[in-house]
Protein backbone atom coordinates (compact mmCIF):
# COMPACT_ATOMS: atom_id res chain seq x y z
CA UNK A 1 0.00 0.00 0.00
CA UNK A 2 0.82 3.77 -0.13
CA UNK A 3 2.71 4.81 2.67
CA UNK A 4 1.12 4.52 6.19
CA UNK A 5 0.52 8.57 6.06
CA UNK A 6 -1.66 8.40 3.36
CA UNK A 7 -2.48 4.74 2.66
CA UNK A 8 -5.00 5.67 0.36
CA UNK A 9 -8.36 3.11 -0.43
CA UNK A 10 -9.52 3.16 -4.10
CA UNK A 11 -12.43 4.87 -2.78
CA UNK A 12 -10.22 7.64 -1.07
CA UNK A 13 -8.81 7.75 -4.76
CA UNK A 14 -11.67 7.86 -6.97
CA UNK A 15 -13.26 11.00 -4.92
CA UNK A 16 -9.71 12.89 -4.82
CA UNK A 17 -9.38 12.33 -8.36
CA UNK A 18 -13.28 13.31 -9.53
CA UNK A 19 -12.62 16.37 -7.06
CA UNK A 20 -9.41 17.25 -9.07
CA UNK A 21 -11.10 16.62 -12.78
CA UNK A 22 -14.10 18.84 -11.58
CA UNK A 23 -12.37 21.61 -9.46
CA UNK A 24 -9.17 22.65 -11.52
CA UNK A 25 -9.16 26.03 -10.44
CA UNK A 26 -9.07 25.43 -6.85
CA UNK A 27 -12.15 27.38 -6.08
CA UNK A 28 -14.18 24.23 -4.36
CA UNK A 29 -17.31 22.83 -5.42
CA UNK A 30 -20.56 21.87 -3.95
CA UNK A 31 -20.83 18.04 -2.69
CA UNK A 32 -24.06 17.54 -4.99
CA UNK A 33 -22.01 18.07 -8.30
CA UNK A 34 -19.86 15.48 -6.87
CA UNK A 35 -22.28 13.07 -6.10
CA UNK A 36 -24.17 13.86 -9.71
CA UNK A 37 -20.51 13.56 -11.31
CA UNK A 38 -19.91 10.26 -9.88
CA UNK A 39 -23.26 8.66 -10.08
CA UNK A 40 -23.82 8.49 -6.17
CA UNK A 41 -25.59 9.86 -3.34
CA UNK A 42 -25.25 12.40 -1.41
CA UNK A 43 -25.22 10.68 1.82
CA UNK A 44 -22.39 8.87 0.29
CA UNK A 45 -20.17 11.46 -0.97
CA UNK A 46 -20.94 13.14 2.89
CA UNK A 47 -19.45 10.45 4.42
CA UNK A 48 -16.58 10.08 2.18
CA UNK A 49 -15.45 14.05 2.43
CA UNK A 50 -16.15 13.53 6.34
CA UNK A 51 -13.40 10.60 5.72
CA UNK A 52 -11.01 13.18 3.42
CA UNK A 53 -11.29 15.87 6.22
CA UNK A 54 -10.17 13.44 9.19
CA UNK A 55 -7.05 13.08 6.77
CA UNK A 56 -7.05 17.04 6.33
CA UNK A 57 -7.32 16.11 2.06
CA UNK A 58 -10.18 18.58 2.01
CA UNK A 59 -12.04 21.33 3.74
CA UNK A 60 -15.60 22.17 3.67
CA UNK A 61 -16.87 25.85 4.36
CA UNK A 62 -20.30 26.55 6.05
CA UNK A 63 -21.60 26.90 2.90
CA UNK A 64 -20.58 23.13 1.83
CA UNK A 65 -18.44 23.65 -0.48
CA UNK A 66 -15.46 21.30 -0.54
CA UNK A 67 -12.16 22.38 -1.68
CA UNK A 68 -8.65 20.86 -1.31
CA UNK A 69 -5.96 21.76 1.28
CA UNK A 70 -2.93 22.02 -0.05
CA UNK A 71 -1.47 18.35 0.98
CA UNK A 72 -4.78 16.88 -0.35
CA UNK A 73 -4.40 19.13 -3.71
CA UNK A 74 -0.91 17.73 -3.86
CA UNK A 75 -2.02 14.46 -3.48
CA UNK A 76 -4.48 14.23 -5.88
CA UNK A 77 -2.36 16.06 -8.50
CA UNK A 78 0.26 13.01 -7.99
CA UNK A 79 -2.63 10.64 -8.34
CA UNK A 80 -3.84 12.34 -11.47
CA UNK A 81 -0.71 11.59 -13.48
CA UNK A 82 -0.20 8.35 -11.73
CA UNK A 83 -3.63 7.63 -12.88
CA UNK A 84 -2.94 8.64 -16.48
CA UNK A 85 -0.25 6.07 -16.82
CA UNK A 86 -2.11 3.02 -15.04
CA UNK A 87 -4.79 3.58 -17.27
CA UNK A 88 -2.73 3.65 -20.56
CA UNK A 89 -1.31 0.23 -19.32
CA UNK A 90 -5.36 -1.01 -18.47
CA UNK A 91 -6.43 0.46 -21.39
CA UNK A 92 -4.32 -2.21 -23.74
CA UNK A 93 -5.74 -5.01 -21.34
CA UNK A 94 -9.85 -4.19 -21.07
CA UNK A 95 -11.99 -2.95 -23.39
CA UNK A 96 -14.80 -1.73 -21.28
CA UNK A 97 -14.14 2.10 -19.92
CA UNK A 98 -15.80 1.46 -16.80
CA UNK A 99 -13.55 -1.69 -15.71
CA UNK A 100 -10.72 0.19 -16.66
CA UNK A 101 -11.74 3.42 -14.49
CA UNK A 102 -12.07 0.72 -11.17
CA UNK A 103 -9.48 -0.92 -11.88
CA UNK A 104 -6.66 1.80 -11.93
CA UNK A 105 -7.98 3.12 -8.70
CA UNK A 106 -7.74 -0.59 -7.00
CA UNK A 107 -4.25 -0.73 -8.58
CA UNK A 108 -3.41 2.94 -7.15
CA UNK A 109 -4.15 2.18 -4.17
CA UNK A 110 -2.14 -1.46 -3.44
CA UNK A 111 0.90 -0.14 -5.57
CA UNK A 112 3.31 1.69 -3.47
CA UNK A 113 3.75 5.53 -3.88
CA UNK A 114 7.39 5.20 -4.82
CA UNK A 115 6.99 2.48 -7.31
CA UNK A 116 4.24 5.02 -8.73
CA UNK A 117 6.75 7.51 -8.84
CA UNK A 118 9.28 5.49 -10.71
CA UNK A 119 6.65 4.20 -13.28
CA UNK A 120 5.08 7.87 -14.14
CA UNK A 121 8.93 8.64 -14.59
CA UNK A 122 9.86 6.22 -16.81
CA UNK A 123 6.78 6.50 -18.77
CA UNK A 124 7.59 10.62 -19.46
CA UNK A 125 11.01 9.50 -20.51
CA UNK A 126 9.26 7.29 -22.66
CA UNK A 127 7.26 9.54 -23.95
CA UNK A 128 10.33 12.08 -24.34
CA UNK A 129 12.05 9.23 -26.27
CA UNK A 130 9.26 8.61 -28.30
CA UNK A 131 8.47 12.53 -29.29
CA UNK A 132 12.58 12.82 -30.56
CA UNK A 133 12.29 10.01 -32.79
Amino acid sequence: MANQKQALTAANIKYLLALYSLDPSGQGIRSVRLAEFLDITKPSVHTMIGTLKDRKLVRKDIYGTVSFTEEGKSLAQKYSEYYDVVCDYLDALLSDESDIKAATCALLAEIPENSLAVMYKKQLIKETIDNVS
